[in-house]
């Protein structure tokens, strides 16, 4: 096979910068994490869009923005057109080699263990949910109604899975931790397509395709008009606090800011409420990606009530979002 190096646009290594000892990394759009590996354009030695890069945490992150789908989503980004034939091939090769020609795999129920599938009460998340809007109340009707529309899992060790599905299909599951007291998280995420109880089911690597977290319910709940935030938590948060909306989450700043991701929300009423970012950054980021990513059948706007002199400079540091609004 042909070393990727041989083309135009590839993974920023060290040898594309003599003056430093490691390949330059910078935060991850998809985790926070100081992990993100950008692609290069070997012709002009400039990077691509500051999205477009790859997670060096695999298993715990797995963010991938490849130059086939930049171009593809915004043209604009696309470098001089002399070379296209070049480029096609160049690209297409990129997309076959990992996985990003369209083509995904999903997560049959069968596969899992019985402690890892969907609606399991044994997580320090849930606990936590059941302090919040029920005083630990076993029959909990809120707490209770977030575990079966989300359909939240947990791991022998209590920690809990936000499934990821759509048209019934499980994506995957982020994995995560929260002190059952505070509901602070704990820990880095992990991912239920990496397990090894999972992961020995694709024997070729398992082709991921993140959706946003609560797709599934669109269909379930037609007539809610929908919301979208950044966290997990959140979205299980406010559902309790607002039960007459559909909330779901893109699980990271930008992750599932895309058109494959936002496609399912077409025809719906929507409201996005990024969290708050110095700079009011990813408030401007959601205005610009979802402008161009949006159903043209929707009707939607991005809520500004976390920038701007709204709140302070120390909330906008701690990047505070919706739910840490309500829950003080």
């Amino acid at each position: 096979m042909t070393s990727p190096v041989n083309f135009r646009f590839h993974l920023e290594d060290r040898g594309d910068n003599p003056h430093s000892l490691t390949k330059q990394k910078y935060p991850c759009p998809g985790c926070g994490e100081k992990s993100f590996v950008r692609y290069i354009d070997r012709e002009t030695g400039r990077y691509l869009a500051d999205d477009c890069g790859k997670c060096d945490r695999l298993n715990n992150c797995g963010y991938h923005y490849p130059p086939r789908e930049l171009f593809r989503d915004r043209p604009e980004c696309r470098p001089d057109t002399e070379r296209k034939s070049l480029y096609r091939e160049r690209t297409d090769w990129l997309g076959k080699e990992q996985g990003f020609d369209g083509v995904f795999d999903f997560i049959p129920k069968r596969i899992l263990p019985d402690e890892l599938k969907p609606v399991n009460i044994h997580s320090r998340f849930f606990f936590w949910l059941l302090g919040l809007f029920d005083r630990y109340t076993p029959e909990s009707p809120t707490a209770l109604r977030i575990l079966g529309d989300y359909g939240l899992g947990a791991t022998t060790d209590g920690r809990v899975l936000f499934y990821q599905i759509q048209d019934r299909q499980i994506r995957t599951a982020k994995i995560m931790d929260y002190d059952k007291e505070t509901g602070h998280r704990r820990g880095n995420p992990s991912w239920l397509h990496a397990l090894p109880s999972v992961n020995k089911h694709y024997p070729t690597g398992f082709r991921l395709q993140q959706c946003l977290f609560g797709t599934h319910l669109l269909t379930r709940y037609p007539d809610k008009p929908a919301c979208v935030v950044e966290a997990e938590k959140t979205a299980c948060v406010m559902a309790g606090i607002y039960p007459g909306t559909l909330w779901l989450a893109t699980g990271g700043a930008t992750v599932n800011l895309n058109a494959d991701s936002l496609a399912p929300l077409k025809g719906r009423r929507v409201i996005f409420y990024p969290d708050a970012s110095p700079g009011d950054k990813i408030f401007k980021d959601w205005q610009a990606r979802t402008a161009l990513y949006m159903p043209s059948n929707a009707s939607y706007w991005v809520d500004d009530s976390l920038t701007g002199d709204k709140i302070s400079e120390a909330d906008k540091e701690k990047g505070i979002d919706l739910a840490d609004i309500y829950l003080r």
